[in-house]
């Protein structure tokens, strides 16, 4: 099991307004890479009035020890991503390349950044998906666990908390 430990910390820290919440992200996105043993981890939510953007707000990746935010990834070139979201509520791809519901990435990102495994959970305040928390494995497939899925539900929900909290 994951130790949350951390994560609480960085909740508090925070909502007492000891970080901004572009740090907080990116120290969240980082501990989430730490924690589960993933190669990159971010956190994404949507724009638009349909909901047919997601803007990164940040994401870590473990192989240059960098962060990058603002991509934008669209319904119309990753409408199988978006229904899959939208109507299962998460993606669980072993292998994302093959899989029907992330293979629209293959040439954008997970072949040209050597991703095979994809894990995204909804962050969602009162019943409304606001965006997604997404983990991905390169080098090779990564068979998601029940702890992997569960840890990153309480991530998401924890980030949908403290979204309520601080509007």
């Amino acid at each position: 099991m994951y130790d949350t430990n951390l994560l609480m910390g960085l909740f508090k820290m925070l909502s007492e307004q000891k970080l901004d919440r572009p740090k907080f992200y990116q120290m969240l996105v980082r501990a989430v890479v730490q924690e589960m043993a993933v190669s990159r981890a971010a956190v994404w939510f949507y724009q638009g009035d349909l909901q047919d953007r997601l803007v990164c707000e940040s994401l870590y990746d473990l192989s240059d020890n960098q962060w990058s935010s603002g991509m934008v990834l669209g319904e119309d070139d990753f409408g199988p991503y978006f229904a899959a979201m939208r109507d299962v509520r998460q993606v669980v791809a072993v292998d994302a390349r093959s899989d029907p519901i992330t293979a629209c990435f293959n040439d954008s990102l997970l072949e040209p950044l050597n991703i095979y495994s994809v894990l995204s959970l909804p962050i969602e305040l009162d019943g409304r998906q606001l965006g997604l928390v997404s983990c991905e494995q390169t080098s090779q497939p990564r068979d998601w666990s029940t702890q992997d899925i569960q840890y990153l539900k309480q991530v998401a929900a924890m980030i949908g908390l403290l979204l309520k909290k601080l509007g």
